[in-house]
Order: structure tokens, then C-alpha cells, then sequence
């Protein structure tokens, strides 16, 4: 397995997973389908500083993706993020998730950020799992959250700490550090 950053050629595998996921469940709280140009549109306007990282099997393959994306808009959020993660049907329960948000996590505290949220719709116990095994606690239940395919849903928060909460840095662009980590790999 692979894991790297996004390229524009990944949209359309990035819809298909999603729109799996807002057809077939209630882990996506989106209700409409997306498209590729969707996808590639929310990819160019947060790649400066919001990591979108893809899974790929030996044979090429996409095996699913994760991502980060701002908490809230005011700017002491600047240090907290909200992360994102799904895995194609064929992929699932083979360590794609817990591959992704290793570097996902290891690139976002590289980057100056101090705290990851997750927002799991519950009862989803795989995605519950993944969470806990990489370090993030359980904060609170929104039970209500929203309604979906007929049904009212809760979701669970989680919380990840990603470094000392001191004076925060300056949040550096993903493909500057994600070079640096890679010349580390290969040093």
C-alpha cells in the first residue's frame, strides 16, 4: 500500500467512495450525490494548508482517502482541524484507515496543528475502533445530530492531540512539509 497526497485524477474515485457512502449509509451526513468537479473544487480550495492524503494498493488501485478540513472559521481555531476518512468497500478491515491517519496525523502536527476532532455517526463500531486505536478520545454524543434515510442519528466526537499546547506555530503548506517528510524517509 500507498499512501500520498491527492492528485486531480483521484476526484472521481473520491466521488465514488463518497457517493457509496451518502447512498448507503449514514457515515456521510450528505444527502445529494457529488461529482468529481465537486470534489475537485473543496480539493483547490483547502490543499494550501488542509492535507487530502489517498490510499493506493501496489496495483494502483484506490483504496480510499483522508482528509482534513477547518473546525470552525473563527481564528482561534487556527490550531484545530476535523478529519475525514473513507475506504472503498473492497478495502475495508485491511489497515487502509489506520495507514491513512497515521500519516495524516503525522503530516498535520508537521504543519503546526494541535488538535484533530472526528465527528463518527453511532452505532458504527469499525469506525469507532479506528478512532480509538489511533489515539483519539471520546469527548461527547450529539443524539440527536441529524436526519438521515429516514431515521434521526447521533454522532459521537472525538478528539486528537497532536503536540504541546504552548505558543502555536505559524500552520505551514502541506506540500512544503510533506517534501520534508518525504526527504526524511528517504535520508
Amino acid at each position: 500500500m500507498r499512501i500520498r497526497l491527492m492528485h486531480s485524477d483521484d476526484c472521481p474515485h473520491i466521488a465514488a467512495v463518497l457517493n457509496h457512502a451518502i447512498a448507503h449509509g449514514v457515515a456521510h451526513f450528505g444527502t445529494t450525490t457529488t461529482d468529481a468537479d465537486e470534489v475537485l473544487g473543496d480539493w483547490q480550495g483547502t490543499r494550501e494548508h488542509m492535507p487530502w492524503l489517498v490510499a493506493q494498493g501496489e496495483d494502483g488501485t484506490f483504496l480510499g482517502f483522508a482528509k482534513a478540513s477547518k473546525w470552525k472559521v473563527r481564528q482561534a481555531y487556527d490550531w484545530s482541524v476535523e478529519s475525514g476518512i473513507y475506504i472503498s468497500d473492497h478495502a475495508q478491515g485491511q489497515g487502509v484507515g489506520r495507514a491513512l491517519y497515521h500519516m495524516l496525523f503525522m503530516l498535520l502536527a508537521a504543519q503546526g496543528y494541535r488538535i484533530v476532532l472526528a465527528g463518527v455517526t453511532v452505532p458504527n463500531p469499525a469506525s469507532e475502533r479506528l478512532h480509538e486505536s489511533c489515539g483519539f478520545t471520546r469527548v461527547g454524543d450529539i443524539a440527536p445530530a441529524g436526519y438521515k434515510l429516514g431515521r434521526w442519528v447521533s454522532v459521537r466526537i472525538y478528539q486528537k492531540h497532536l503536540g504541546a499546547f504552548t505558543e502555536p506555530p505559524r500552520i505551514r503548506r502541506v506540500e512544503d512539509v510533506w517534501r520534508e517528510l518525504e526527504e526524511h524517509a528517504q535520508a
